[in-house]
């Protein structure tokens, strides 16, 4: 499945943000807000907690990459975690910012054409390397992803110009909400829309696991 019909939300999202025209953003957009105590990131005025973060690199580390077939380590799983949920923040704001909305009745749809070829939801979350109970959320966040891009660019076909909109307007997002990463989790690098390693970030081994009583 491509990028516009997998429900795996990390091949999506990468669809939207690696393109070139990020570069031209770099400078307009503020990525140094204040930081919370307990957070491991802010989205405007979103807490993105430590205990959220661990409980998606607890996912992470357990669910083979979809290239080498191995679990990343947990410090790039860290890393990757953070930046999709500071992502999916992003898109969640400028889908709410554009009157987007996803109804159940879509999320059903989708998955019954799923069904069709892969024949369960269990066989569309494996093939997606998706968790089982994770799967109705992944199906949400593409959907949204797609009616965004559709709101952003109506009528407009071509991925790059696409993706050009939806870099844009989330550029825009970001300039008037700020994004902070605590630097224990990274730095964030507004050019990728990504969670980078910082100079402060922490080795696997501090990095507190999902069963620590933080945030």
């Amino acid at each position: 499945m491509d990028g516009r019909t997998s429900v795996s939300r990390k091949r999506f999202a990468r669809t939207a943000t690696g393109v070139p025209a990020l570069a031209a953003l770099a400078l307009a957009v503020a990525a140094c807000s204040p930081l919370h105590p307990g957070a491991a990131a802010t989205v405007g005025n979103t807490r993105i907690s430590v205990t959220a973060l661990n409980t998606a690199v607890a996912v992470a580390v357990k669910t083979p990459d979809a290239t080498t077939g191995q679990p990343p380590e947990r410090s790039a799983a860290v890393l990757s975690s953070l930046t999709q949920i500071i992502r999916d923040d992003l898109i969640a704001d400028a889908a709410k910012a554009k009157g987007v909305t996803v109804t159940e009745l879509e999320i059903q749809s989708f998955l019954a054409q799923q069904r069709q070829t892969t024949g369960s939801d269990a066989a569309t979350a494996q093939q997606n390397n998706l968790p089982l109970d994770g799967l109705h959320a992944a199906v949400y966040q593409k959907l949204l992803f797609d009616n965004l891009l559709t709101a952003l660019a109506p009528g407009v076909t071509d991925q790059n110009a696409q993706s050009t909109a939806l870099t844009t307007y989330l550029g825009k997002i970001v300039k008037q909400e700020g994004v902070s990463v605590n630097p224990r989790y990274g730095a964030w690098e507004p050019a990728g829309f990504d969670v980078v390693a910082s100079d402060a970030f922490a080795s696997p081994a501090q990095v507190a696991p999902a069963s620590a009583p933080t945030g």
